[in-house]
């Protein structure tokens, strides 16, 4: 066996101070040192799928309240209450599904597109609550005139660029959807944070009363009319989700 010059200082030093030196613990520091590995072939690996299909994003939280929609019901917790029922309307139709928060804390936009970007679902919902209106708003990303773009890397102002596309084919089909079922629904564009931010299919999702009583948003039966066909529009589109591609 040939001893490395570590091992031999090792023991010089071990003997030198009057401690008896084991000869097993001096076998572990003179084993061969493994070859380097050998390098990775350059043939690129396939997509990996997402983690999570669906990433819902309950808007505000912590310090950040929201709209106050009326006294007692701070929008913040009327999102993360969505949150919770569309992540299990989802999850019990065989869709994965995550929050991007699931207590009462806050997170920066930049901090939410940035979990966004690193997670990569095929889809990414951020819902907000409203006291006026009818129904479901959904929004897609108004992106600003000055973005570009410099090979890999991405203005980050217009870095929904390029899933743009995808982003506004999955609003168009929830829509129909939804409207099939005689739900009230319409579709928007709107420079709206952080929708410009994240790389991946989003939206923005804007529940309001149907009955003008703001008191309906903290209903159950509401709550669980929306999610439902929330989840049962993402079903139906989820195969082009996966793939990524928008027909």
């Amino acid at each position: 066996m040939r001893w490395n010059s570590g091992a031999l200082l090792l023991a010089r030093l071990t003997l030198a101070s009057g401690l008896l030196a084991s000869p097993a613990a001096l076998l572990v520091f003179s084993q061969p040192q493994a070859p380097p590995p050998t390098a990775m072939p350059s043939t690129p690996a396939p997509p990996v799928a997402p983690s999570y299909l669906v990433m819902i994003d309950p808007a505000h939280g912590g310090s950040d309240s929201g709209a106050a929609l009326n006294p007692a019901i701070p929008e913040k917790d009327v999102t993360l209450a969505f949150a919770r029922r569309l992540r299990q309307e989802l999850n019990s139709r065989g869709i994965s599904a995550t929050l991007v928060r699931d207590a009462d804390i806050a997170l920066s936009l930049d901090q939410r597109a940035g979990m966004v970007n690193a997670m990569q679902p095929g889809l990414y919902l951020t819902l907000h609550a409203a006291s006026q209106g009818n129904g479901v708003v959904l929004y897609t990303a108004m992106l600003p005139p000055t973005g570009t773009n410099r090979g890999r890397f991405l203005d980050w102002q217009a870095a929904q660029s390029g899933a743009l596309v995808r982003s506004r084919w999955a609003q168009q089909q929830i829509t129909a959807s939804i409207h099939k079922m005689g739900f009230p629904m319409r579709s928007l564009t709107a420079e709206l944070r952080p929708l410009n931010n994240v790389t991946v299919a989003a939206m923005a999702v804007e529940v309001a009363p149907t009955t003008g009583e703001v008191s309906q948003l903290a209903s159950v039966d509401y709550q669980s009319m929306v999610c439902a066909a929330l989840a049962n529009s993402i079903v139906q589109i989820a195969p082009a989700l996966r793939q990524r591609t928008a027909p």
